[in-house]
């Protein structure tokens, strides 16, 4: 029983200590130039030793692919269950538990919309939102030509994030809500879906 206390107990620590190491480089990004940042900046802003550092990471590039990571997590749990046959009702669940996830980290809402070195980051978004869509096209239509979806889906994630990341950076100056918006998108959207099925 011990064993397993001790476990946990560490479990927690790591856990905590990685947060702390990719808070103190969110934070040195939004102050500086990705090619700017150090180790020994992060561990400084971090409160942790270099040691701890390479307990965790091997470098500086390491804390960046764990926080996309971690952002691709966040997102695959908004967009898994895009649905073709509600498009309106997958992008609004989508963008609303995008703002709430957000709004929840304030930190990472401004290095993932104000820091550009975040780009790796809406490329992922993009990336995830192609694939479930790809995979939700292909359930509804099984004979579709799943090469021919590539282009018009890359083309309509892009615009849904960029669309989304746009609105977000002026959202108290937006004159659409995030409602209008949403509707606006969701219209874009079904008619590209629509020409991609057509054929089918």
């Amino acid at each position: 029983m011990q064993i397993t206390l001790y476990n946990i107990s560490m479990d927690k620590r790591v856990i905590r200590t990685k947060e702390n190491i990719k808070t103190a480089f969110m934070q040195l990004m939004l102050e500086s130039n990705l090619d700017k940042i150090t180790v020994s900046e992060i561990t400084n802003k971090a409160k942790v030793n270099r040691s701890t550092f390479y307990l965790h990471y091997s470098d500086v590039s390491a804390v960046i692919v764990d926080i996309e990571r971690e952002f691709a997590e966040r997102i695959s749990v908004c967009i898994e269950k895009f649905d073709i046959t509600d498009i309106y009702g997958s992008i609004c669940r989508m963008f609303t538990q995008l703002s709430d996830a957000l709004e929840n980290n304030r930190l990472a809402k401004r290095y993932l919309i104000y820091s550009t070195d975040a780009v790796s980051v809406t490329n992922r978004l993009k990336l995830v939102l192609v694939e479930r869509t790809a995979e939700a096209l292909a359930e509804e239509f099984p004979t579709l030509n799943t090469e021919k979806l590539t282009y018009p889906l890359t083309f309509a994630a892009a615009g849904i994030i960029e669309t989304y990341v746009r609105w977000v950076k002026n959202e108290d100056k937006s004159p659409v809500s995030l409602g209008e918006l949403i509707k606006e998108v969701s219209v874009y959207t079904e008619n590209i879906i629509s020409r991609i099925t057509a054929e089918n």
